[in-house]
């Protein structure tokens, strides 16, 4: 401030000029900070100065004053060749101290400028952005006002000045650049804020208290703001919270009312509830009666809060009749009483498990299973609520002893982590070896070992977790995607097959009908090579294709060997004379016949052999029983045989006459 002393000091006229143009310029500025605090402080600073340079005149007047007094005193009791002699030594001396001052400025130019550097480079540490403008100002004036300003060896201080003035210009426009962000986000915070509260007023949500305390919070926290913007904001701000406020006083006054209301509603319940625990006896139908004890607790939990000076009352009675109830049914309801001592074992047996844990040596692993031991806890079924209190306790005490001993034991826990992060870190190195196999059963296989190993394994430090998680799932994902995609061009290469067996289906089909089965058969064989190389086809149309194929094939082979016996019956030259149906009744009358021959000729053979017993018996004059049995077994025999060879000569006339007509 000391170039400003000197102006102020030289012509205070010409120091508020300068003080005027440099507020003008402030406030002109296109940028952002704090400038009425600025230009009072520079206001401020300015009347310091004039202050304290008036002071310092009036002193020196009061000293020049005193010194003429004493030199005219001093001249008056001289002679006046002592004045003289005076005056000669005053101008000696006035003379030497010129030449002296001349020579300490032709000395000095460079430590003036030095000390300018100096002072410069001191200004870059502060962050008074202002003042150090001003006072790079100020610097510029007694540049010039020094000793040689032009001269060539002190340029490259000139020129170290201009540098450091132009980072501080730089650093200050980065300050107010940033300052300026500062607000404009703030400003978007702020008008987030007010929506928020406009929000809750428009659709009066009127219980938002909690919502609405955090949003006042948060709004006197964002500052500051671009002042163009501010006033604008916090009138509405202050509009809306007075509206909720408003509407929050006749919500609590309706709240407490429907407290009340609730209250009554509850105590009426609790009358039944407890008139209907007191009608109970041991012959009751339980299960009818806990629907009915049921709706009067969904009636009781349907009411709302009651006034929090009654609430521990209601609910103390509402427990009693709910205990009483559960008591006289355990009582007196075998299956509700086998029910709950059930439920009650498996509590027990998770409360034993819980206590083991105490003395796990696995903590890491210990922990997630206590974290199973709460879900499974919430699975099992309540108990009278007595039980059901004292359980809990005894389970809760189990978990939080565990829980102490591993607050105590954090570097074995975090120990146990680090080692169960190594073996997952292995199993993601495998999943990623296998994530681009192609084959796709067996890596399946492998990836859900992995999976099953992956979860055998106890928990790892939290902090690391979600990343590890994050790359054994990548690399599961990496190859089931593409199992996606291999078997979705599988699904397109089945589409095609199909067609192709379906195109091979419509081609075998018409040989069905073909004129020559046995040509047919030619032709057949190649497409059902065709059908067999088409390959795997859609799994729902498997079935399907397989029982066409073969009802196809079975018809094609069956008129074959119907071809084939014709051929047999009426010989190859003549099986283009015969229709099918004449060649399949031929084979059919053939079998007959062929069946009778061997009937007839085994008929015969009984009847000679019988006739030939005959002569074993010997002549009597009565009747022998024996001998008639034989007989009329030959007579039978012969009647039946009489009756096959008819029957044989009918069927071989039957073929003759098709043969003929043919």
């Amino acid at each position: 401030m000391e170039s400003a002393e000197e102006t102020v000091k030289e012509s205070p006229d010409k120091a508020d000029e300068k003080l005027t143009e440099l507020i003008d310029e402030i406030k002109g500025a296109e940028a952002v900070g704090d400038f009425d605090n600025l230009v009072q402080s520079a206001k401020d600073r300015y009347e310091e100065l004039k202050e304290a340079v008036s002071t310092a005149e009036e002193e020196n007047q009061v000293d020049q004053d005193q010194d003429e007094e004493d030199s005219s005193e001093e001249a008056e009791s001289l002679e006046q060749s002592e004045v003289d002699e005076v005056k000669e030594v005053k101008a000696e001396d006035e003379e030497t101290a010129a030449e002296t001052e001349d020579a300490s400025d032709e000395d000095d130019p460079l430590t003036f400028y030095k000390e300018l550097e100096k002072k410069a480079e001191e200004l870059m540490d502060m962050t008074d952005w202002a003042y150090v403008s001003m006072e790079f100002d100020n610097i510029d004036n007694s540049w010039g006002e020094g000793p040689d300003p032009e001269d060539a060896d002190i340029k490259p201080i000139k020129d170290k000045i201009d540098q450091l003035r132009e980072q501080f210009e730089e650093k200050k426009q980065a300050h107010y650049e940033e300052q300026k962000r500062i607000r404009l986000e703030n400003l978007e915070k702020k008008k987030d804020l007010l929506n928020q509260l406009k929000e809750i007023v428009d659709e009066k949500k009127w219980s938002h208290t909690k919502d609405v305390g955090r949003i006042k919070g948060r709004w006197e926290h964002v500052k500051p703001i671009p002042a163009d913007e501010a006033e604008k904001l916090e009138t509405k701000f202050e509009s809306l919270l007075s509206t909720f406020d408003e509407h929050k006083v006749d919500r609590l006054v309706k709240q407490k009312q429907k407290e009340e209301d609730n209250l009554t509603g509850k105590l009426v319940i609790l009358e039944k509830m407890e008139a209907f625990v007191s009608g109970l006896n041991e012959s009751a139908d339980w299960p009818e009666q806990e629907k009915k004890f049921d709706e009067l607790t969904k009636q009781f939990r349907k009411i709302g809060r009651v006034p929090s000076d009654k609430n521990r009352e209601v609910w103390g009675r509402y427990h009693s009749a709910q205990d009483t109830f559960h008591s006289m049914r355990f009582k007196h309801d075998k299956k509700y009483r086998n029910e709950i001592e059930k439920f009650l074992s498996k509590k027990k047996k998770l409360i034993d498990e819980a206590e083991a844990l105490l003395d796990a040596d696995d903590l890491a692993d210990a922990a997630r299973r206590v974290n199973k031991l709460h879900r499974r806890w919430k699975k099992v079924g309540n108990l009278p609520q007595k039980d059901e209190n004292e359980m809990w306790d005894r389970f809760k005490a189990a978990t939080d002893a565990f829980n102490d001993k591993k607050s105590e034991n954090l570097d074995l826990l975090r120990e146990q982590e680090e080692e169960n992060y190594e073996e997952k870190l292995k199993i993601v190195d495998k999943a990623n070896e296998l994530k681009d196999s192609e084959d796709w059963e067996a890596t399946h296989k492998a990836l859900q070992d992995l999976m099953k190993k992956w979860k055998e394994i106890g928990p790892v430090p939290k902090k690391k977790s979600g990343k590890i998680w994050k790359k054994f799932k990548g690399a599961m994902d990496h190859f089931y995607d593409r199992r996606r995609d291999h078997f979705k061009e599988v699904k397109e290469e089945r589409k095609d097959n199909l067609k192709e067996k379906e195109e091979v289906l419509e081609k075998l089909a018409e040989l069905k009908s073909h004129d020559d089965p046995i040509d047919a058969v030619e032709k057949a064989k190649p497409l059902q090579e065709e059908f067999k190389k088409a390959g795997y086809v859609p799994i729902k149309h498997k079935n399907r294709l397989w029982k066409e194929y073969r009802e196809t094939c079975d018809v094609i082979y069956d008129r074959f060997r119907a071809a084939k016996a014709a051929v047999d019956v009426v010989g190859r030259e003549n099986v283009e004379n015969f229709s099918a149906d004449d060649i399949a009744d031929i084979r059919k009358k053939q079998n007959e016949i062929n069946k009778l021959r061997k009937d007839v000729g085994k008929l015969t053979g009984e009847v000679l052999q019988m006739k030939e017993s005959l002569s074993y018996f010997k002549p009597s004059g009565g009747s022998s029983s024996l001998l008639d049995e034989v007989k009329e077994k030959i007579n039978k025999a012969e009647n039946e045989l009489e009756k096959k060879e008819d029957k044989l000569a009918d069927l071989e006339k039957e073929v003759d006459q098709i043969k003929k007509d043919s």
